[in-house]
């Protein structure tokens, strides 16, 4: 296990394995080049500001469905309850999308808001039996959301839609690693 500095904790937890950063590293790289590639005709007229936003966007994003699955972020976040309710909290990204993407403000805040109730629901029953058969269920009926929303936004900006609901309402509020809490 690699000790990760305290600086990136909310990132990355306290520790994390080689393998585990190779493929994050590898999953932002590749999603990186294919939404850059694909979606290139969407974000090359952006303002530099509002280009800047998006990339970083993505970054955080994308580098979040990979990272909360991982062992080392899992448990952090099962060991500070409270720092998974603010991570919950700042989760407000498809607003910010909205602005930098150009596309409904309107969808951004339905999709955040839906986002943010459900993982809010999800932190609440975290110890029950039904936790990831429920966090399974509201994820899908999240992309159903983006589905029908992201119907007029720019497939960048539904690609990363995508990828936040899977982020925070999968990946981030499924305790992944039951049982291993006290083992790095």
């Amino acid at each position: 296990m690699i000790k990760i500095p305290k600086f990136f904790h909310e990132i990355l937890g306290e520790y994390q394995t080689k393998s585990s950063l190779v493929i994050i590293t590898i999953f932002v790289l590749i999603s990186g080049f294919a939404i850059g590639i694909l979606g290139y005709d969407e974000w090359k007229g952006l303002s530099l500001l509002k280009q800047i936003v998006t990339w970083f966007l993505f970054l955080d994003i994308s580098g979040g469905v990979v990272a909360n699955l991982t062992k080392g972020t899992d448990l952090f976040y099962n060991r500070y309850p409270r720092k998974r309710w603010i991570f919950i909290a700042i989760h407000l990204q498809p607003i910010v999308l909205s602005w930098s993407m150009e596309f409904s403000i309107y969808s951004g805040i339905i999709i955040c808001t839906y986002t943010l109730i459900t993982a809010a629901l999800l932190n609440l029953t975290r110890n029950y039996s039904f936790h990831n058969l429920l966090a399974g269920s509201l994820t899908g009926l999240g992309f159903l959301v983006v589905a029908y929303l992201g119907q007029t936004s720019p497939f960048f900006a539904a690609t990363l839609l995508y990828f936040y609901v899977f982020k925070v309402l999968f990946s981030f509020s499924v305790l992944h690693h039951r049982g291993e809490q006290h083992e790095h």
